[in-house]
């Protein structure tokens, strides 16, 4: 969609009061999100419901959500751009700014979360089903302080840093990225205990093979620090099997090495070796049936009122953990729907 267009549909759409037209706006802004050009077309959206929002409303909004004129989405865009240069130091003082506003308007009797996609969402649901209030953040606030998490890591402030993570954690705890930042803090700080902690509780929530490759990554580092060696050269070898990688290859090298110098030798370990080192330090096995359940329930609950997109995407975390065929061929066979449904 282009912008044009969006203000063409915006101009015959938006009637009737403010609220009326910023509950449009609202889904209007949901919709535009697998556009190729999101980003764009969700900022010219929200410039059109701050122009409809009554005066006090639009205060509010400005109170809560901008930074010196510019939203909070843009300004961890741009921290994010200098990050990506390798301008830590530029970036620091925006994000820090960020994670003020943050704990000025977003952290207090309240609870935000912030979700990235329906499955996230259910995902919560289902493993902490005590917590039933709460409100969507308006930006993905669990991203933004893992940015500033890691940002602080690179400038070895790491007191803030943990706090940082650990405050992204709550607005997302189903999220794997601040868990990832969280474990390399600890690895940096030697604290063993809490690898092992972060790596149990990042693997219930591993929707990908690259993730779970990290998770058991992070695993053979922890077994090799405490000199087990026999279990780490196991976590690294599972790593190769859910994603190659040459780094992953040559700390199993090094690991084998180190065994064959203490006069242990290793072969590829058997289903039940595998299962026997998962077991020993209470690691759940991956890919997590329980996320493929879900995703599967959800898939067919989606199918059944006709959401092509949203079963679609409960479809794809099936195949992301399983790479089952028939994951596959019902998401090609999706596609196809969606296409001919666009097409009419």
């Amino acid at each position: 969609m282009t912008i044009e267009e969006l203000k063409e549909k915006i101009q015959a759409e938006c009637t009737g009061d403010a609220k009326t037209q910023l509950n449009y706006l609202t889904q209007l802004a949901r919709d535009v999100r697998r556009e190729p050009n999101a980003a764009e077309l969700s900022e010219a959206i929200a410039k059109h419901a701050y122009s409809v929002m009554p005066e006090e409303a639009r205060a509010e909004m400005e109170r809560t959500t901008m930074i010196n004129g510019k939203r909070l989405d843009r300004v961890y865009h741009e921290a994010l751009e200098l990050v990506d240069h390798g301008k830590v130091s530029e970036a620091a003082p925006m994000l820090a700014a960020l994670s003020d506003k943050i704990a000025e308007c977003f952290e207090g009797e309240k609870k935000w979360f912030s979700f990235r996609n329906p499955f996230e969402y259910h995902v919560f649901r289902e493993f902490y089903p005590v917590e039933k209030e709460f409100d969507r953040a308006p930006f993905d606030f669990s991203h933004y302080l893992t940015l500033y998490g890691f940002v602080l890591i690179e400038l070895h402030d790491l007191e803030k840093a943990e706090a940082a993570l650990n405050r992204a954690i709550k607005f997302n705890p189903v999220a794997t990225e601040p868990k990832f930042e969280l474990c390399e803090l600890y690895k940096l700080t030697g604290r063993d205990p809490k690898i092992l902690e972060i790596s149990r509780e990042t693997m219930r929530y591993c929707t990908t093979a690259d993730r779970i490759a990290r998770v058991l990554c992070n695993l053979g580092f922890y077994c090799a620090d405490i000199g087990d060696l026999y279990s780490a050269a196991v976590y690294y070898f599972e790593s190769l099997r859910f994603e190659p990688s040459k780094q992953v290859e040559a700390e199993l090298q090094d690991t084998v090495r180190r065994m064959n110098q203490a006069g242990a030798k290793f072969a590829p370990p058997t289903k039940g070796q595998v299962l026997d080192t998962y077991e020993k330090y209470r690691i759940i096995q991956p890919p997590n049936s329980e996320l493929i359940n879900l995703a599967i329930a959800l898939a067919e609950a989606a199918r059944k009122e006709n959401r092509p997109e949203l079963e679609g995407l409960f479809v794809r975390v099936c195949w992301d953990l399983t790479r089952n065929e028939e994951f596959k061929t019902r998401l090609d066979f999706i596609d196809k729907e969606i296409a001919a449904k666009n097409n009419v």
